[in-house]
């Protein structure tokens, strides 16, 4: 059995997309949303350091909630729950982070009025190629893996491409975002390949695969220990060919985030080889990897 994937749009998620990679100090590939988004998304980012709260947990779950919550208090009730806890503390900050919430989202619809409508013409490249070749590409993940890595099923949060191309794995919540291009912005690298890998992640926050790993640190481990078996799977319905260079591409194409001083490349080729030669159980070979980054 296949994985289900549920398609899907929110505006207020593509636009907290936008926003979270302006805080990054990413240049956008739009530049009507970047002249829109800007100035809010700063003082978004500007707001989450005046609370002291830490920002990449804080967008971790703010990201992903924005598709399943209506309402911006209730949204914002959640995710600073998740990133602090309950308290009188929380229920300070919410009037302040409502209105600069409320100014990302009229920003976005301002300079995208028309996006669900692109988003739901620039879904349909990326789910065809996905109905041919996604589920072929999960089936080899889970062969090379752990057959229970495989997520049943999951949401597809479809952003507009702000960024010209990328996504992320929201493993607390069953999702992944992904940008919405109309055309591979890397020939060797097509998008779908992409969109396997980012589910690959979602199972990792299972307890017994990564229960000797910091949960802050997880998402990033995740996204280096999921690269080689996406790339492999990629190989088996023709996509591509897996090569270690391959795996220095995406980690460039893909903007993983690489600690200071570790050659990741390097490191993620050689475990790569000792796990296919070892075959350890997938909660050993993902601690390893986690040593590896330090």
């Amino acid at each position: 059995m296949g994985v289900e994937v549920n398609w899907r749009m929110c505006g207020l998620t593509s636009g907290l997309h936008a926003a979270e990679a302006i805080a990054r100090n990413e240049p956008l590939a739009d530049s009507r949303l970047a002249a829109a988004l800007t100035e809010p998304a700063l003082q978004l980012a500007a707001e989450i350091r005046a609370a002291n709260l830490p920002a990449e947990r804080f967008w971790r779950h703010l990201i992903p909630l924005s598709a399943n919550l209506a309402g911006r208090r209730l949204l914002l009730e959640a995710a600073l729950t998740k990133t602090i806890g309950r308290g009188a503390r929380l229920e300070a900050m919410i009037p302040a982070f409502e209105a600069q919430l409320a100014a990302v989202d009229i920003a976005n619809q301002t300079a995208l009025p028309n996006l669900n409508e692109e988003l739901a013409l620039r879904e349909r490249p990326l789910r065809e190629q996905w109905e041919a070749r996604g589920n072929g590409m999960m089936h080899r993940i889970g062969q090379v893996t752990d057959e229970n890595l495989v997520v049943p099923q999951c949401d597809v949060l479809l952003v507009h491409p702000a960024l010209g191309g990328a996504g992320e794995a929201h493993l607390a919540y069953n999702s992944v975002r992904i940008e919405a291009v109309l055309a591979n912005p890397y020939a060797e690298l097509p998008e779908v390949v992409r969109l396997a890998w980012l589910i690959a992640q979602l199972q990792l926050d299972l307890p017994r695969y990564s229960d000797t790993i910091h949960a802050d640190r997880l998402p990033g481990i995740a996204r280096f220990a999921m690269l080689p078996p996406a790339l492999v799977a990629a190989e088996a319905v023709e996509l591509m060919r897996f090569t270690p260079e391959m795996i220095a591409m995406a980690i460039a194409a893909w903007r993983l985030a690489v600690p200071e001083g570790i050659e990741a490349a390097a490191i993620l080729s050689q475990w790569w080889q000792t796990y296919i030669e070892a075959r350890p159980p997938w909660n050993v070979a993902l601690a390893a990897l986690d040593q590896m980054f330090g």
